[in-house]
This record gives C-alpha cells, sequence and structure tokens, in this order.
C-alpha cells in the first residue's frame, strides 16, 4: 500500500512539474527593441518542431517566431508529431507535397537533431517549396561540418549557438525531456531560444539571416 501511495505521489510531482516547467517557460516575457529598417523576405519563414514530450511541449521555439514576426516577418511553426520519428517523417512528406501542390515556398527553419532526422528526405526529394534551409546547431558539435558537406540544391546555412547554462528548474525539466523522448541528441536550451540568458542574442543571430534571405528573394525576383 505504502509503495502505490508513493507511486501516485510520484507520478503527481512528476506532471506537476512538467505543467508549470511547460506554463513558466511559455509565459516567460524578453523585452526587446525593434531594430529598424528590416529587409523583410518575400516568402515566410517556416520553423519545425523537433520531438516533444510533456516535459518540452508548448511554444517549442520559444521568444524566436514572436521576435521575427514582431520585426514584420511572415513566421508559421509546423508542428510535427511528438516522438515517433516514422510518423514525423510521414507527416513532414505530406506536407511538402502539400505545398508542392498548392505551389507555396518557404524559407525552412529546424535544429540540428531534427535536419539530421529529415537531411535523407530533403536531399532525395529536392522540393521545389523549400527554398532554403537554416540549421541551428550547438556550437562545436562533431558532426556539423559533415552535416553541412551534404549535397542540397538550395542555399543552406549552420547558425552555431554558444553553449550557456539555464537555471535549475529548466535545465530539470528538460533532463527529463531528454529521457522521456528517449533522445540524447536533443537540440539544447540555448538553441531552442528557452534559456532567457541567450534568448535574445540568438534571436538577432535569426534576424540576421532572415535578413541575408530577404535579400536572397530580392535579387530572385529581379
Amino acid at each position: 500500500m505504502d509503495v502505490v501511495v508513493f507511486s501516485l505521489s510520484l507520478l503527481v510531482f512528476i506532471l506537476g512539474l512538467a505543467i508549470f516547467s511547460n506554463r513558466a517557460r511559455a509565459r516567460q516575457e524578453i523585452p526587446f527593441e525593434l531594430k529598424p529598417n528590416c529587409l523583410l523576405t518575400r516568402w515566410p519563414l517556416l520553423f519545425v518542431t523537433g520531438p516533444r514530450s510533456l516535459f518540452y511541449f508548448s511554444k517549442y521555439w520559444n521568444i524566436y517566431t514572436v521576435f521575427l514576426a514582431e520585426h514584420g516577418y511572415e513566421v508559421f511553426t509546423l508542428h510535427l508529431p511528438w516522438k515517433n520519428s516514422e510518423q514525423r517523417k510521414e507527416r513532414f512528406r505530406q506536407f511538402l507535397e502539400q505545398q508542392e501542390k498548392s505551389q507555396r515556398r518557404f524559407h525552412l527553419v529546424l535544429d540540428a537533431p531534427t535536419m539530421d532526422e529529415f537531411s535523407d528526405l530533403l536531399a532525395s526529394r529536392r522540393s521545389v517549396s523549400v527554398i532554403s534551409i537554416t540549421e541551428l546547431a550547438d556550437a562545436g558539435a562533431e558532426d556539423l561540418r559533415i552535416q553541412s558537406l551534404k549535397a542540397y540544391p538550395i542555399p543552406k546555412e549552420i547558425i552555431e549557438i554558444p553553449t550557456n547554462s539555464a537555471s535549475l528548474l529548466l535545465e530539470l525539466s528538460y533532463s527529463l525531456h531528454r529521457q522521456s523522448a528517449k533522445n540524447k541528441k536533443l537540440a539544447s536550451l540555448n538553441v531552442l531560444g528557452a534559456n532567457t540568458k541567450t534568448a535574445l542574442e540568438n534571436s538577432h543571430r535569426l534576424l540576421t539571416r532572415a535578413q541575408t534571405l530577404a535579400e536572397m528573394d530580392l535579387r530572385e525576383s529581379l
């Protein structure tokens, strides 16, 4: 009986931690000033979600999408299945097929583990809807250069994000997320913009990339 009570208490605690940490992270607001005269992309920026769990599911990209949208960019998030890799690949393939049929185009943004997950599909399909790829990765990751050498028919850039420690609660909940997702190669909190210490700096890195893409769109339209 004591074991059952303890197990139930532990379960309630873990669920409470998951809900609280997600809500706290999703609701955190980081004030920022808008950079004037930003050249906007002709095509929207599409952010893709990586693996999720009860410990990390809401507002996957944190400040990034809001930051870019406030600067005038058209931003969307593609929410893929939480864990199952085959389901995620199939959903992504279906999405690309839908966009191609509708003749829609976009700039793709994803983290390094998700890029690795879909790299073969992107390289083989050569979707006309994907006009650029932006990959966010932890600085110093061993396979970055290898991945960057893969042949893609479209412009691709890796933004390397420096490592910095986050709050204890955030680190704890994300550690549980790693265990739950059964994937130790998940993107870091810094890469996802969840660490308030580095979120704004990394948002500006993305803004710089967005302006480069806007210049590319402009040259293409001339």
